[in-house]
């Protein structure tokens, strides 16, 4: 007897969700692009060539409000899970290829992040003044 895939498992509250759903957002996820994506790779793959956006936004707006995913979709992530499983699975064979980040992408990342550490310096020096004037013996919590 063989053991299922431990990739495969689903986890605690994903039980309710159905097949389909699950096999879209897991496609997604293994993927690492959105559901969208995964729908326009699966048009592309199934037909042979690009779809319209309008087309496949019909398709996807029923996906997402009532649960149903069309047959090619089905089909493409099928193939997904299936090459995860026999631990084969290529994002670039489906034309999903990382671009590295340039040095601008870097350095506006580091600037929002001296931003928000400025911001929470700011506030928390902010609550311990107004602390001091209000007299209190404790600014975090737990205080005993």
């Amino acid at each position: 007897m063989t053991q299922p895939d431990k990739r495969q498992k689903r986890l605690v509250g994903e039980e309710d969700i159905p097949d389909d759903v699950w096999g879209v957002l897991r496609s997604s996820a293994l993927l690492e692009v959105g559901e969208f994506r995964v729908f326009e790779i699966a048009y592309q793959q199934w037909h042979g060539e690009d779809g319209e956006e309008k087309m496949i936004e019909k398709h996807f707006t029923r996906y997402m409000f009532n649960d149903i995913v069309p047959p090619w979709v089905r089909h493409f992530c099928n193939k997904v899970l299936k090459l995860d499983g026999e631990e084969a699975l290529d994002p670039a064979d489906f034309g999903i290829v990382r671009k590295p980040a340039t040095r601008e992408q870097l350095n506006k990342g580091l600037e929002a992040i001296m931003y928000i550490i400025l911001a929470l310096t700011c506030i928390f020096l902010l609550g311990e003044s107004a602390a001091r004037y209000m007299q209190l013996s404790c600014v975090l919590p737990p205080c005993y």
